[in-house]
């Protein structure tokens, strides 16, 4: 055995020193001569050396009136945004592409408001400072659920509290470990090189560039298309010849139908709307994509299998819906199973046991197993790493700092960037370790007002939360993906607090969302890093960011729960409006945290949801060990985190663009990749930049001017593209017939 690890070894360091070689030899070029002989591999992060800029000016100020102008009016913004998607059919987080344009053409169209050039620097720090107040829109998954399912109403107070706090636990933890997370070369958070190509083509390049053409042109020109599929022609959500042909099958609908929420699984579909679509297919490195394929064509063979075959008596209950069930398959009222807020055991054993749709289940289970599989991944592939950077945490003088060939981890490599920004005074430990202690007191304060969940809870979860960071945290750094904690959570939750679903709510929010808050500042403060902000000023806008987001959140989410309050208590919600991320949170609440020793131990109906958590921690092994023995069969491609995520991808939601996605993967990842690079290494990020930007612009227009955000609602009048629902067919002809 240590003969084979040593050559694996061997090889590693091989590739290593190749790696210092060629980042020798690019060290003097500008990023367009990088771009036109650079091969970026399989895994991506090499693309950083084309669009990362190595000059710097240290001396650029950034905390200008233009900072906290704009920061303030785009974390208004944006605040505003990410609540408002949080209601919508297909749930997205806001583009920080969108807000860059806006801070540019603002500053470009209406004066530089003070002295001095508008630099990159400058531009970055708005964004991140308004994106952080987007971040806390998954905190008020519980202010929803109270309200719609349990008729209790937070104040104004606790509600910022409660958003505030689940950021800032999180950012206190990535802080604490941002040199294992944030400052290595091989995290290179995928998703956030959009925005940095853009950064740089803003600031780098003359009117006449190309790139910078580009970007516009696609900003402007998918601004103009979304209102088509939006709002104009839903049909384009998804063309589906199989309902073009047949307009009356229910199974057509099941299969190829996908344009409403839990509508079908849209196998065939081409979509024709980026807010469908999403740049994934440009951006996410292809080994990423492959794991994400196969997850897919799995989900839509998996799916129809367990349906026709009744698994968990699948044809009593809807093909996809996220809501309770009776035996029957009527509505569940979870209502008549509670008494002051716990379970009732006499009323549960008249009423009866709640039930899945069968989609939903094998959603849950698929999810289980993604987790356990994304914690032994990582400690398999990267546990070694992690110990060490942990180490150089915990020292207040590392080796690495004092002795070069300490450096012998992937994770102990840091970038240029990292070099150039380090010129600034950094964050003290201590700042964070501050932010992290206030945070939790208020977090107890929470608990105490609200009397459902126990002290001592509230501490469990957020120790797992600090653990998972980690974990979640590499994953989204190497590779764009991230696994969904939160039915962990609310699973543990469930054991630990049997029959209490608001304690579960809560052991949830202080636990998944703190997690996947955390993974989005991790994004930005690499993004700061790679801008050479100081990194002082980086934690500063992220704090004034959360602060201006929680005051928005509840003033939005408020309105639109009492605005369209039937429509989001609608599984199927319609073009516009769906309380979907609602309705999955409370369905889990009352499954897990009022019924899972029941429902999901052993010999419970659901008990392979629980059994999915052993399977997930095994699954990696035999890849991990077949790389080992057999390092050039391409074992260590397989990341199985991702693949039991991606095989319940199309259990909820819109569904109709996918296949559209999977071409662009191939298009751009593989064949512009290996075959044009020197195209794909100059325009790949800048197009995806442009292209999401102009598509979010879009969409935040019209759901203001015409779909109801604003108070008003105004239907585009019905025509071909445009099918009227009483028809009895969806947008893309599918019946609605059951």
């Amino acid at each position: 055995m240590s003969a084979v690890v040593s050559d694996t070894e061997k090889r590693d360091l091989e590739a290593k020193d190749q790696l210092n070689a060629q980042d020798a030899n690019t060290a003097q070029l500008s990023r367009d001569e990088i771009a036109e002989t650079l091969k970026v591999d399989e895994w991506g992060y090499d693309i950083v050396k084309a669009l990362v800029s190595a000059d710097d000016d240290p001396t650029e100020p950034v905390f200008t009136f233009r900072f906290w102008f704009l920061g303030t009016l785009l974390g208004i913004f944006a605040g505003a945004l990410g609540q408002l998607y949080t209601f919508k059919p297909q749930t997205v987080a806001v583009s920080s592409l969108m807000l860059s344009v806006f801070g540019y053409t603002t500053i470009i169209n209406f004066g530089q408001f003070n002295p001095g050039k508008f630099t990159k620097k400058e531009l970055a720090l708005i964004v991140i400072c308004a994106s952080t107040g987007a971040k806390g829109v998954a905190s008020t998954l519980i202010i929803g659920a109270k309200d719609l399912y349990f008729n209790q109403k937070y104040s104004y107070f606790d509600a910022i509290i409660l958003v505030l706090t689940t950021q800032f636990i999180g950012y206190g933890a990535v802080g604490m470990f941002r040199s294992i997370l944030v400052y290595p070369r091989r995290a290179f958070y995928p998703t956030a090189l959009s925005g940095v190509s853009l950064f740089e083509t803003l600031f780098a390049a003359e009117l006449n560039d190309k790139a910078f053409k580009l970007f516009w042109m696609a900003t402007a020109g998918l601004f103009c298309w979304t209102f088509m599929p939006q709002y104009i022609a839903p049909t384009l959500i998804g063309v589906s010849v199989f309902c073009l042909s047949n307009q009356n099958s229910p199974l057509f609908t099941q299969l190829f139908g996908g344009v409403n929420n839990n509508e079908g699984l849209g196998i065939g579909s081409i979509s024709f709307d980026w807010n469908n679509i999403g740049d994934d297919g440009l951006v996410y490195p292809w080994v990423t994509q492959v794991n994400q394929m196969v997850g897919m064509l799995g989900c839509v063979i998996v799916i129809p299998i367990l349906y026709y075959n009744n698994v968990w008596n699948a044809k009593t209950f809807p093909f996809m819906a996220q809501g309770l069930y009776l035996a029957s398959g009527k509505k569940y009222n979870q209502t008549k199973i509670l008494k002051d807020n716990t379970l009732d055991e006499a009323a549960y054993a008249a009423y009866g046991q709640p039930y899945y749709s069968t989609s939903w289940a094998f959603n849950t289970m698929m999810q289980n197993m993604s987790v356990t599989a994304g914690i032994v991944h990582v400690a398999l592939w990267h546990g070694k790493d992690i110990i060490a950077g942990i180490k150089t945490v915990l020292k207040k003088n590392s080796a690495a700092e004092t002795d070069p060939n300490a450096h012998t981890s992937e994770l102990a490599e840091v970038d240029e960037s990292y070099h150039l920004t380090s010129v600034h005074p950094e964050v003290p430990q201590w700042w964070y370790a501050a932010l992290m202690v206030v945070s939790i007191a208020l977090g107890f304060y929470i608990c105490v007002k609200d009397d459902s969940l126990p002290w001592w809870a509230f501490i469990v979860t957020v120790i797992i939360a600090l653990v998972f960071i980690i974990v979640s945290g590499l994953l989204s750094a190497f590779t764009g993906f991230s696994p969904p904690f939160k039915t962990f959570l609310q699973l543990i939750g469930g054991f630990l607090l049997p029959g209490k679903p608001i304690a579960n709510m809560y052991f949830t929010t202080f636990g998944g969302n703190t997690i996947w808050e955390a993974v989005a500042m991790c994004t930005d403060l690499k993004i700061g890093q790679y801008m050479k902000i100081p990194p002082r000023a980086v934690f500063i806008a992220q704090m004034y960011g959360g602060v201006v987001g929680a005051l928005i959140h509840w003033v939005l989410n408020h309105i639109i729960l009492d605005t369209k309050r039937d429509i989001l208590l609608d599984p199927n919600g319609d073009n516009n409006w769906s309380g979907q991320n609602i309705i999955g949170f409370n369905t889990k609440a009352i499954t897990f945290g009022t019924l899972a020793p029941k429902l999901l131990a052993a010999g419970g109906t659901y008990e392979w949801l629980s059994y999915a958590f052993i399977i997930g921690a095994i699954v990696p092994i035999p890849f991990w060990l077949g790389h080992k023995y057999f390092p050039k069969v391409g074992f260590n491609y397989v990341n199985t985190a991702i693949l039991s995520w991606y095989f319940c991808i199309f259990t909820v939601g819109v569904n109709s663009g996918w296949l559209s996605r999977i071409i662009l993967g191939f298009v751009f990842q593989l064949y512009l990749r290996k075959y044009q690079s020197a195209w794909f290494n100059k325009y790949t990020y800048i197009l995806a930049a442009g292209l999401s930007a102009g598509t979010q612009l879009a969409v935040f227009v019209m759901s203001f001017a015409f779909q109801g955000a604003g108070g008003v609602t105004i239907d585009f009048p019905f025509w071909a593209l445009n099918p009227d629902p009483a028809t009895g067919v969806y947008s893309d002809y599918c019946t609605k017939s059951k």
